[in-house]
């Protein structure tokens, strides 16, 4: 039995680390969602997969979902053989995380804490440990970790909620005439053009648009149902389809109950200013209470080539800024989001902040910003801090050596920051724009 067992009166009987889930669906249903269902599934099936926890059932799944695909008479495509080589990926290589559990429709709890409660899930939250500072908000997450990992990474950094993202980008969209056109152009005005021929490059760029931080809109949904009390969705729209596309994918994302929407531009190939589905966009964002994030700065793999990225200039959200100022907009990253030239636009987001109250930033991949006292002292003179929030990218900060409790105090230890401004950051701003 995973992560379940059976209730007796309040009592949950478990021998694993996840309470609440029940058994695990039957294999040929998990082999047959990875074989037939969209590439995106492969990590709702992963996600359910990381669940075992017991070696002998792990080691049968595997041997099982092998000997089905052996089995298949026509060669499955790329794709298909793909996200079963990454869900096998997934599974022979666990996160395993001593001391925690997660319940179902809550969150993670340490060991000791779940044993103090008698293993009654209902008297978790009375001898639950509470953050030693203020609850914070992580307003950037990429869900691309196991739940146990994640929310006991959450818990250890004393956060109260999360917004985890979707991301909807499409590889086909550079077959588009007007879009290879446009990044043919911008390529060619870069350095990089005399090195690697545009084809060539353009093959790197299709790869990049399913990246690993590639989640739908339902698997954002389902995170948001099993922990309904920390995670806070927001879904994806692809701008640069057509106004039918954009119109019924927001009312997709409505009916899921997602609160916001995460914005690509530099790969979803479209121009804040530019873009003719934006007020589309921001009408449903007005009459729903939904929330705009959109990436700024370069970003990872091909797009860290400036000329490729300019899409993501914080200043080119101002105008819709002030043509609906009722509707919150953050640009994730602080506008600095660049290997090459770390804080590329990060001046260029002060002054958007300033000149719009509605604009917001976070600083996922962008803590760096705050080891600098000029940078604190910039904000602070121009737009102040209440229109700052925490983030990180997670679980980016992962692969770099960083912890997500690591992030969090040593923010929460900057000397440069007032206690006023750090709660700003921390909660106060995150807190407003989302109505927690």
């Amino acid at each position: 039995m995973i992560g379940g067992g059976t209730r007796k009166g309040n009592i949950m009987n478990t021998y694993g680390s996840y309470i609440g889930f029940g058994e695990l669906p039957d294999q040929d249903e998990l082999f047959e969602a990875l074989i037939n269902d969209p590439p995106e599934i492969r990590w709702r099936v992963a996600r359910t997969l990381l669940r075992i926890e017991d070696p002998e059932q792990m080691a049968a799944v595997q041997g099982h979902f092998m000997d089905r695909l052996r089995a298949i008479q026509t060669p499955p495509s790329p794709a298909v053989v793909s996200r079963v080589q990454m869900t096998m990926n997934a599974i022979r290589r666990p996160v395993r995380v001593r001391g925690f559990i997660v319940v179902k429709g809550k969150g993670a709890y340490t060991t000791d804490e779940w044993e103090k409660a008698g293993r009654d899930i209902e008297k978790l939250d009375a001898v639950a440990e509470k953050p030693d500072y203020y609850p914070a908000v992580e307003f950037h997450v990429h869900p691309k970790m196991p739940d146990l990992k994640f929310l006991s990474d959450f818990k250890k950094a004393g956060l109260s909620h999360a917004v985890i993202l979707a991301t909807d980008t499409d590889p086909a969209d550079v077959d588009r005439p007007e879009i290879r056109e446009m990044l043919r152009k911008r390529y060619e005005q870069s350095e990089h053009s005399q090195q690697v021929p545009f084809e060539q490059y353009l093959k790197f760029i299709r790869s990049n648009l399913f990246s690993n931080t590639h989640v739908t809109d339902e698997d954002v949904a389902d995170w948001m149902a099993d922990y309904p009390e920390t995670i806070v969705g927001f879904g994806s729209v692809n701008l640069s389809k057509s106004p039918d596309y954009v119109t019924q994918k927001l009312a997709h994302i409505e009916k899921l109950k997602l609160r916001g929407i995460k914005l690509l531009p530099y790969s979803q190939f479209f121009n804040p200013v530019e873009n003719e589905n934006m007020d589309l966009l921001f009408q449903y964002c007005r009459r729903t209470g939904s929330v705009i994030l959109s990436h700024t700065g370069c970003a990872a793999g091909p797009f860290e080539l400036e000329e490729l990225s300019r899409d993501s200039r914080p200043e080119l959200w101002t105008a819709m800024a002030r043509k609906y100022p009722d509707v919150p907009i953050v640009l994730a990253h602080f506008g600095s989001y660049s290997s090459q030239q770390p804080g590329i636009w990060f001046h260029n987001a002060v002054e958007a902040m300033q000149q719009c109250r509605n604009v917001y930033v976070d600083i996922s991949a962008a803590h760096y910003l705050f080891d600098d006292e000029q940078n604190i002292k910039t904000i602070r003179d121009k737009a102040g801090f209440g229109q700052v929030l925490f983030a990180t990218d997670y679980p980016g900060p992962l692969h770099y050596g960083q912890t997500l409790e690591g992030l969090a105090k040593k923010l929460k230890a900057n000397l440069w920051l007032t206690d006023e401004e750090k709660a700003a950051i921390f909660s106060e701003n995150a807190k407003s724009i989302l109505g927690l």
